[in-house]
């Protein structure tokens, strides 16, 4: 199968995107679906073991213009909210959405929220090796991703790809087409953005069009690989309906090879690959390829094998570059221009360097700096060659940096490391924690905390502050990855590249980045077993 797939992907040059379903969440995070969502919810809003069903019977007694769930989702989120603000069980949740309550958030959408959140940090350990393989394909193995899931799965394995929660941030955003994240029915982590009730998809349904002329380019130039739904789901139906407006009969059967549908072999059935027709009104229809499998493994072997020479993220930061530099006729930090009204611009053959490797010319790995490297182990987007950072890069750093992050790059390197860097690893957790904080942890209040926990209740910056006081065993690395890039994004300088703004990286986020170095390279992975001779892992 694997081999067949991979023929599918190669009948184009483009990187396939993915548009991925609650059917992943549901295998990887142990989420319920759209309905046992709902039955979950319902259950909560009234004191009945059949209140799903009186919903239910209640819903197929009215009017339901965007179809059964929504309506169904409304009547159960009327009565949701009421009990929300007034019951016990739930005055925890309200004291920690007192910002969410003041925006007028549906409390319903907040519980949600919530609930995603908490199943979002534990993955289902029987497909530990589908989760693996699917996290490989972040570099050079998939242009982007859509989905309709709510959870962050996706963005926990793919870190470096750029966000887009929502219609709104769609539609009003320079979409680059690369190493980017389309979450079109929302994210907990704007619980108003989640499109769950009839209001949510009437409000969807109406910019539909303008959705569907945004990614109308991305279904013609890459293929797309939808997985984790049901191939009658009502949400690809309306999407393809919108795109199918837009084509004619010959664009359609141009595009057909490039929609692959996955789809799960139940029991019993064999793994094959066929075609599948949708049809529409107006006489109008879309084929597409249906491959079935029993399970992800050979979809993401053949995904692995179609990659492209550069990696995504690194692309993007390209195309970015360029659009603003058209956009604004100021290039980036990360670009040199070349003078277009130069009188032997015929005669010059002009090579574009991609990424920071353009520059190694004038500076060489030598010149590299610590902001750099505090950035690639947060980003990892500086494709850098391993080598030359742990032979030159590091060992010229560390005399003026000594708190560098180095346990990425001792992690991948596999020759004999400098006796400099041998010494500046550090063994156990104690070592990255200063001793006034070892003397006042116990009594400081936060020993028992989680980031998670220390999120709900202070602000970006102070959670880096107190991180020092958790536990090492409560530090999930994931999660310190994800809060150093909150600090990060509200404080854009803190890792420039200039003179001056290097005075601003604050030493909270370079201790943090630290932090999740050894957590994320050397602890969870044994990844210093070789190099780091003279400290053992703990």
């Amino acid at each position: 199968m694997k081999n067949a797939i991979l023929r599918l992907l190669k009948k184009t040059d483009h990187l396939p995107m993915l548009f991925i379903g609650s059917g992943m969440s549901i295998r990887y995070l142990g989420l319920e679906n759209w309905k046992g969502l709902l039955r979950k919810f319902a259950r909560l809003a009234t004191d009945n073991e059949y209140a799903y069903e009186m919903y239910e019977q209640q819903a197929k007694g009215m009017e339901c213009k965007e179809g059964l769930l929504p309506k169904l989702a409304e009547l159960i989120e009327r009565d949701f909210n009421v009990r929300w603000f007034r019951d016990e069980q739930f005055r925890e949740s309200r004291e920690q959405s007192a910002d969410e309550i003041s925006r007028s958030v549906s409390p319903l959408k907040i519980e949600i929220a919530r609930h995603m959140r908490d199943k979002s940090m534990v993955h289902d350990a029987e497909y530990a090796t589908e989760i693996e393989l699917f996290k490989k394909l972040e570099m050079r193995s998939i242009g982007g991703v859509l989905t309709t899931n709510y959870d962050s799965f996706i963005e926990d394995q793919f870190s470096s790809y750029s966000k887009y929660i929502g219609q709104e941030e769609l539609l009003f955003s320079a979409l680059h087409g690369v190493a980017e994240i389309y979450k079109i029915h929302g994210c907990y982590t704007k619980p108003e953005s989640i499109v769950i009730n009839e209001a949510d998809y009437a409000d969807f349904s109406e910019k539909n069009a303008y959705l569907a002329a945004k990614i109308l380019t991305i279904f013609l130039e890459h293929p797309i690989v939808f997985i984790g739904y049901s191939i009658n789901d009502a949400n690809i139906e309306n999407i393809l309906k919108s795109i199918v407006k837009c084509l004619s009969a010959e664009h359609l059967e141009k595009i057909k090879e490039q929609l692959i549908f996955v789809v799960r072999a139940k029991a019993g059935d064999a793994e094959g690959i066929s075609t599948h027709s949708i049809s529409f009104e107006g006489g109008k229809s879309i084929e597409m390829t249906r491959v079935r499998l029993k399970n992800y493994e050979p979809l993401y072997q053949a995904l692995l094998e179609n990659q492209a020479k550069y990696n995504a993220p690194m692309l993007r930061r390209l195309k970015q570059d360029i659009y603003e530099l058209v956009l604004t006729n100021k290039p980036t930090g990360r670009m040199r221009v070349i003078n277009l009204e130069d009188d032997k611009l015929e005669d010059v053959e002009v090579v574009v360097g991609v990424g920071v490797l353009a520059d190694f010319g004038q500076t060489g790995y030598a010149g590299i700096t610590a902001v750099e490297i505090y950035s690639d182990v947060i980003f990892d987007d500086r494709d850098f060659d391993v080598e030359s950072i742990v032979l030159r890069s590091l060992p010229t750093l560390l005399p003026r940096n000594s708190i560098l992050p180095i346990n990425k790059y001792l992690s991948q390197y596999t020759g004999e490391v400098p006796e400099r860097l041998n010494s500046a690893v550090i063994g156990d957790f104690d070592g990255l924690i200063s001793s006034t904080v070892k003397k006042n942890r116990e009594r400081s209040g936060y020993r028992n905390e989680t980031i998670d926990s220390l999120r709900r209740q202070l602000s970006l910056e102070r959670c880096l502050q107190v991180l020092q006081y958790l536990k090492e065993e409560s530090i999930e690395p994931s999660a310190l990855l994800e809060l150093i890039k909150d600090v990060l994004k509200a404080n854009t300088s803190a890792l420039s590249t200039t003179e001056h703004d290097k005075q601003n990286l604050k030493s909270d986020i370079k201790r943090a980045i630290r932090i999740y170095d050894w957590l994320q390279y050397y602890k969870n992975k044994g990844a210093l077993a070789a190099a780091a001779t003279n400290c053992p892992p703990c």
